[in-house]
């Protein structure tokens, strides 16, 4: 079987990628609550956030996806991989398909609004493995989020799957 993957992609194991530090606001905040329906008032009213502990209003848990899909995807348009995709953080593969595969997240603290967080990848692992419908590329990931003072708010396990 030949390689899914083009050259030694064994050597990507271990580069890490590092974004410039993300602003999280409270407008993008209300947003991202409003697009999922979420009503809870710690949300949208700092008051109501700070009388439960938080510094400002609380992003709802899932908002990490909006740091990991935006900082590190601004690339112009030309830069883009044959799907449609980035592909920077990708061993070059002669695939057409990629897929979201398995994802662990361990939420560590809560995002505000005012946190600056700055997204840390690195590829953990590049394997190929034959699936119910042929043969299956794995590139796994491990995010930190970090707030300002460095400190891992979530950290994430990602894999993606190529075929």
């Amino acid at each position: 079987m030949a390689s899914l993957f083009e050259g030694n992609a064994s050597e990507w194991v271990g580069k890490v990628f590092t974004a410039e530090p993300y602003p999280v606001t409270s407008v993008d905040i209300a947003k991202f609550a409003i697009s999922l329906g979420v009503r809870d008032a710690i949300h949208f009213d700092r008051a109501a956030a700070r009388r439960l502990g938080y510094p400002d209003v609380v992003a709802p848990l899932g908002y990490y996806v909006v740091v990991r899909l935006s900082r590190p995807h601004l690339i112009d348009i030309t830069c883009l991989a044959r799907d449609g995709t980035s592909d920077y953080d990708m061993p070059p593969s002669r695939t057409t398909t990629r897929m979201a595969g398995e994802t662990l997240v361990e939420f560590r603290r809560s995002i505000t609004a005012g946190d600056r967080i700055t997204l840390r990848q690195e590829i953990t692992g590049v394997e190929e493995k034959q699936g119910r419908s042929g043969p299956l590329g794995v590139v796994r990931y491990e995010f930190s989020y970090l707030d300002a003072g460095e400190e891992e708010m979530i950290h994430e396990t990602y894999s993606r799957l190529v075929r």
